[in-house]
């Protein structure tokens, strides 16, 4: 998705852009009635992935987020685990922030990781001067360099939100549901310490565009560790 040409393909690529955003629409409707994570995931990427267009116009990034928003919404279809639990079981103001932080922190984390694939490619066609086998209108390195710091920051804020509140009902024992959190404070300290560790070094070491990048890849990891695996099938990480 993105790929823009010219003639009778950039009528194509224009489609796929309006159905991506019809199905964003039908997929966010369906997320609000249904109330599970996974859904709700799937479409705040889709949003922050169309967000990216009108904001930096880096259209290319479809091409990961669109894979990612699948294989999410498959795994709350084929498995049973937290991702297709209802997303607050109780009416406390205070989870649904928690909740909302998490889902928002980790739609700008994996929007971030896409940023990177293109920054890195980028960066890779640059010195192998292949810049002629790139797509029209791919961005430049400053675009997507502000872009992808600009998302890391975002994601992080959101990151901190939902560790703080999660914190504070683990602390005080309300979290609806939670015989063990060990496995996910820990998976949620460690995505807060790598994502925290990129920004420092980004802004007090001036670390360059491409290592932000790769850390950022690492964090995705990370992150899909904490989604896709020990926190979510693990016996500490169901509900």
């Amino acid at each position: 998705m993105g790929f823009r040409t010219s003639g009778t393909s950039r009528l194509w690529s224009r489609l796929g852009h309006l159905m991506f955003i019809i199905g964003t629409l039908a997929a966010t409707t369906h997320a609000l009635l249904q109330g599970t994570t996974a859904n709700m995931l799937a479409a705040t990427i889709a949003w922050s992935t169309i967000i990216s267009w009108f904001v930096w116009q880096i259209e290319l990034v479809g091409a990961f987020t669109s894979p990612v928003i699948a294989i999410i919404l498959m795994s709350g279809i084929f498995f049973t685990t937290n991702s297709s639990q209802p997303l607050v079981a109780h009416h406390e103001f205070g989870m649904r922030i928690h909740v909302a932080a998490a889902i928002l922190g980790q739609a700008f984390a994996i929007l971030a990781c896409g940023m990177s694939l293109l920054l890195l490619w980028l960066d890779k066609k640059l010195k192998n001067k292949q810049l002629a086998e790139l797509p029209l209108k791919f961005p430049g390195i400053n675009t997507l360099s502000n872009a992808l710091y600009a998302t890391l920051w975002t994601g992080f804020i959101f990151i901190t939100i939902s560790l703080l509140t999660g914190s504070l009902y683990a602390v005080t024992g309300m979290m609806p549901g939670q015989p063990s959190l060990l496995g996910k404070v820990t998976w949620a300290i460690l995505v807060w310490v790598w994502y925290l560790s990129i920004l420092v070094l980004k802004g007090l070491m001036g670390y360059r565009p491409q290592k932000v990048a790769r850390m950022s890849l690492v964090g995705f990891l990370i992150l899909a560790i904490s989604w896709f695996g020990i926190v979510t099938w693990m016996p500490w990480g169901r509900s």
